[in-house]
């Protein structure tokens, strides 16, 4: 028989209110689908992967097929790019592993940001960090939380995706790595023989529709399927919480500059041997999870 993840449905709100996000989601840090979200935006109609390809055709763009290339201060970096036209031309025609994330088009098309706004659900929006994910049919995004702790908010505008996520208190049960955000697991396709606290744990899926918007709450482990060719914005905003806004520097250190050292030390494959030694035993000595979230 085949082992399968346990995991529920993600809450959709049609009409969204700033009272409801607020006190249902966004301060209990749980996730939502917002069917709203972005109604209002110009973008909802202007950005198409036609739009794209004519108006920022000739854009040299990084790309990318795996989700952390390296590891430490590199572990985002990338040494292949493309013209934006022919990536675009490429995920329309034909599934490809290719992915741009993190790419922040703002930067080189400033006109862009009057396509969209910030809905007044919450406050302390990362207004200079808005970024544009691209994926190719059948690419995907490794299982990870975001190093800053950001709340997300991922709109979709072309195609749909396969999102499952797994709450903060879940960690050590995904045989986190240590000093990382991310670990050695296929959430898509996972190995319960090597890792059997996953069956321990239980998680949300959705498929993410054109003009939906997911919040992902801060600190919680996200994995991206794209099922089709397409793309999406994310837009973010600093969690309410001293402590845990302090609590994102110190990942920043460990992932940037204390894992960046050891694997320098250590060799890159041996030290990422020895941190996935490290998670599993760990988990191997956990006790029994307990839901702390519905």
């Amino acid at each position: 028989m085949n082992e399968t993840l346990q995991l529920k449905s993600i809450p959709i709100l049609e009409k969204t209110s700033r009272e409801i996000f607020q006190t249902q989601f966004m301060k209990p840090n749980k996730p939502v689908i917002m069917k709203d979200f972005s109604e209002s935006w110009a973008a909802r109609k202007r950005w198409t992967l036609d739009y794209f390809k004519r108006e920022h055709g000739d854009l040299m763009v990084p790309v990318y097929e795996d989700a952390f290339a390296n590891t430490g201060a590199s572990y985002t970096s990338t040494d292949r790019k493309m013209r934006f036209g022919d990536y675009v031309d490429l995920i329309a025609s034909k599934p490809t592993k290719l992915r741009m994330f993190l790419f922040n088009i703002f930067k080189h098309v400033l006109s862009l940001c009057q396509d969209f706004d910030y809905p007044n659900i919450a406050d302390r929006f990362l207004k200079k960090y808005p970024f544009m994910f691209f994926g190719g049919a059948g690419s995907h995004v490794d299982v990870h939380y975001d190093l800053d702790l950001s709340h997300v908010y991922l709109t979709q505008f072309h195609g749909k995706k396969r999102v499952i996520l797994f709450a903060p208190e879940c960690s050590d049960y995904l045989y986190r790595h240590p000093l990382t955000v991310s670990c050695n697991i296929d959430i898509g396709n996972p190995d319960f023989n090597r890792y059997p606290r996953l069956k321990d744990v239980t998680g949300y899926e959705c498929i993410l529709e054109e003009g939906d918007t997911l919040f992902i709450p801060s600190g919680w482990w996200h994995y991206i399927y794209y099922i089709d060719g397409g793309f999406s914005l994310s837009l973010r905003s600093r969690p309410e919480n001293l402590s845990r806004r302090l609590f994102s520097l110190v990942k920043i250190f460990n992932l940037t500059i204390l894992d960046h050292t050891l694997s320098k030390i250590f060799g890159a494959q041996k030290w990422y041997d020895k941190k996935e030694q490290m998670a599993i035993k760990k988990a191997k000595n956990l006790p029994p999870f307990l839901t702390t979230f519905v």
